[in-house]
């Protein structure tokens, strides 16, 4: 069974159990006293938003729900992480009123998404997107690309402002992961001690990642990644 695709116009799953911290919240009815079903939204929904933005997958109930103006049934979406705030405009149907709740999370999404590279732009005077990116190949090598020109990044995992941050953060986790620079990164890498031409990448005895680079003098140096103060 294949995964519906909210951004192609798919319905999400539905499922009429939601497991809660207590066994006595399961249902729709338990939760909000209404008849209903659960759905999830994924958090890289909607389609298009900037890969280094990303959204917490939520629950949300679609349920049957009185109208107290005309006395007729209509369906409405709630969420059921937060607040129990109404998501979208109620509708007739079932269908209509899951599909309003999608696209008003999805205009939210978006919107938060402008204004999160608007603040790192023009309040932090930051670049609109974390320059050093990180990804993971079929083989499970993990790939460091810094200020490169790749346009998409192979198993994209996580997103930092240095390399020191995704050293620390993430290649030190696993010190038995394999890694290397992408092939469009810098290859100067500047440490206290100066700066030189990289010439590999590997780990230390203890698992950490370090660069080798070679001084203009010829001199060779091991630096470990969380140390290295910039690659140009």
């Amino acid at each position: 069974m294949t995964a519906p695709d909210l951004d192609a116009g798919d319905l999400p799953r539905l499922i009429a159990d939601q497991p809660r911290r207590s066994d006595s919240q399961r249902t729709a009815r338990d939760l909000f006293g209404h008849e209903g079903q659960f759905f999830r939204v994924p958090g890289s929904f909607p389609d298009g938003l900037p890969d280094h933005i990303g959204f917490v997958p939520a629950v949300y109930a679609v349920l049957r729900t009185p109208n107290p103006a005309t006395g007729t049934d209509e369906f409405t979406v709630r969420d059921v992480n937060g607040h129990s705030h109404i998501l979208g405009t109620p509708a007739p149907d079932q269908d209509t009123a899951i599909r309003n709740a999608l696209s008003t999370l999805a205009g939210r999404r978006r919107d938060h998404a402008r204004q999160v590279e608007h603040n790192r732009t023009h309040v932090l005077g930051l670049d609109p997107v974390p320059p050093v990116r990180l990804g993971h190949t079929a083989t499970g090598t993990c790939v460091v690309h810094v200020r490169c020109s790749c346009p998409r990044v192979e198993g994209l995992a996580a997103h930092y402002e240095h390399v020191t941050l995704a050293a620390a953060d993430w290649l030190d986790e696993t010190p038995t992961t394999p890694w290397k620079f992408c092939p469009n990164s810098p290859t100067r890498v500047t440490t206290q001690s100066g700066s030189g031409r990289l010439t590999s990448t590997l780990r230390n005895d203890k698992g950490m990642a370090v660069v080798e680079l070679q001084h203009r003098d010829g001199h060779r140096e091991t630096v470990d990644l969380a140390q290295v103060s910039d690659l140009t």
